[in-house]
């Protein structure tokens, strides 16, 4: 692969040649921190800009001329990452040596015509798009209650606190939905132009000079910015919240939300990583499903995620009724364990799915993606630096990381309630 950088003033191209794949993908991706009260009106902007346009006035046409284009597939995505709000639009199409350079031209000016190009008027989008954005949007946002183990996820991390971006959730709110409006959607559009960074990545087997010159005649973003974007929070160490609701579920789900204190730059990157593995974020064979499934058949499934920028691990389950204390308590002592009962099997099967998952995501054409965006506007190492350095991990690592390691919520969405 050859990666190359293009600054371009407003926004910087990243171009990744390669002949690995059929498929050429490109990512226009805005971010800025994250702003508890946009939430909402981000992923309704988004989804209004890759419905339709003056060009493409209906799904439909929107569609059709995605089809004209071989089957060219553009989406976008919208997701909260520790201090970043980060929207990838996506454009999957085919490798321009089985078409032509036309076909190549129309299918790379189509994201830019979307966004560009909105179906508005007068500063206001168009009312029946957005009433049917907001319709999708609302009942994915009721579905959640729907949904016990991701309520419960997301009623534990609120528990973080109103100024934490960790406890944003990544879908939006009902009240906030009401209130946007044709004209206050259109600001929005002007203030995202204006104020997110702005990185074009696009992948395949392409001239990419050439793509770079033809980007830089649709890109028309005009603003420079220059303000400080930081994607890690800082949750410290607090004394435990413990929270118990009630809600009309067969089961109760369990959240318990860890915090990290502390960590070095070495821990942060690739111990907790490992360490979360052998706790919960791995196999069938990790600490929590032996201790709560094999040993106790208190769960069907239980697990545990590695929240990097956010310096948390989080915990869920979903156990009997009657089974919560018992559950949180077998949770607490498998915490407990990792400080002095991490075998050498555990961290070289850990290690193992790690490189496993890693050399996978070298064949992943948005992994790639991922990766070089993450190391431009972070801290993540490539693929071979993280490899070898994961490698590096002692059980003595993963021991001192476990002093580090403190519950800031134990949260329980019982079961058994009239809602």
């Amino acid at each position: 692969m050859v990666y190359k950088e293009y600054k371009m003033g407003a926004y910087n191209l990243h171009t990744i040649k390669t002949d690995k794949f059929k498929l050429c993908h490109m990512e226009i991706i805005f971010r800025n921190n994250a702003v508890k009260e946009d939430v909402t009106i981000r992923n309704v902007l988004f989804d209004v800009l890759t419905e339709s346009n003056k060009t493409y006035p209906t799904r439909r046409d929107f569609l059709l001329r995605q089809e004209d284009l071989y089957n060219a597939f553009l989406y976008s995505a919208t997701s909260k990452v520790g201090n970043g709000a980060i929207t990838n639009i996506c454009l999957d199409f085919i490798n321009p040596k089985y078409t032509d350079t036309k076909i190549l031209q129309e299918t790379l000016y189509l994201p830019f015509d979307m966004i560009f190009n909105p179906l508005a008027e007068n500063k206001e989008f168009d009312t029946k798009t957005l009433d049917l954005i907001k319709e999708r949007l609302a009942s994915e946002i009721k579905a959640v209650k729907e949904n016990a183990r991701k309520y419960a996820m997301i009623s534990a991390l609120k528990t973080l606190g109103e100024d934490t971006p960790s406890s944003y959730d990544n879908i939006g709110q009902l009240n906030a939905l009401d209130e946007i409006t044709a004209s206050s959607l259109y600001q929005y559009y002007e203030k995202i132009l204006k104020h997110d960074y702005i990185d074009i990545y696009i992948i395949g087997d392409l001239d990419m000079d050439k793509v770079a010159e033809m980007i830089n005649e649709y890109a028309d973003f005009k603003i420079i910015k220059n303000h400080q974007f930081e994607l890690y929070v800082k949750n410290e160490k607090r004394k435990p919240i413990v929270l118990y609701e009630k809600f009309l579920f067969v089961h109760t789900n369990i959240v318990l939300i860890l915090a990290l204190n502390k960590l070095t730059t070495f821990e942060q990157k690739y111990v907790a990583n490992l360490f979360n593995m052998i706790l919960g974020g791995g196999s069938l064979e990790t600490k929590l499903y032996k201790k709560l499934r094999n040993e106790h058949s208190l769960c069907y499934n239980v697990g545990s995620v590695y929240r990097k920028y956010d310096g948390l691990i989080v915990i869920s389950t979903s156990v009997d009724i009657n089974a919560k204390e018992k559950a949180i308590k077998l949770i607490k002592e498998t915490i407990k364990e990792m400080s002095r009962q991490i075998t050498d099997e555990e961290l070289s099967a850990a290690k193992e799915s790690m490189i496993s998952a890693l050399t996978m995501g070298m064949d992943n054409i948005g992994r790639i993606v991922d990766n070089y965006f993450f190391q431009n506007i972070s801290d993540l190492d490539d693929y071979e630096t993280r490899i070898t350095e994961f490698k590096k991990v002692t059980i003595q690592d993963l021991e001192r990381l476990s002093k580090k390691i403190s519950i800031s919520t134990i949260y329980a969405l019982e079961g058994g309630e009239e809602s």
